[in-house]
């Protein structure tokens, strides 16, 4: 199920629950370097590796189902990637959390290493 889906109250229930595993995967630079390169597969699996509870949680929100109890077949998900990799709406979303996460690292190691702007 596509992002643009979800109508109504659970559209609204569907963008809070997304925002906490988009904006992991999105800190995460490699994973963010390789969709830039477009290198999918790359990404793809360093995602499924290091993202697990994150990818699940995603497919379990696109599915309207509990991310809890959420247990989707290996055949399942292969289908269901792809339809994220062509969620025009989802992708938006992933990237603008990108970029507030780059934003937001570049402003803290600043504030961090006691820099100052002089």
């Amino acid at each position: 199920m596509k992002l643009s889906d979800i109508k109504g109250e659970q559209a609204l229930e569907a963008m809070a629950d997304l925002i906490d595993p988009l904006t992991d995967i999105a800190q995460d630079k490699i994973l963010v370097g390789l969709l830039r390169t477009r290198n999918i597969a790359e990404a793809v699996k360093l995602g499924l590796r290091k993202h697990q509870r994150a990818v699940l949680t995603i497919l379990a929100i696109l599915a309207q189902e509990n991310p809890e109890t959420y247990e989707p077949s290996l055949a399942e998900i292969p289908k269901m990637l792809l339809e994220i990799l062509n969620d025009k709406e989802l992708l938006d979303l992933f990237w603008s959390q990108a970029q507030t996460t780059e934003e937001t690292s570049s402003v803290s190691a600043t504030e961090n290493t006691g820099a100052s702007e002089n």
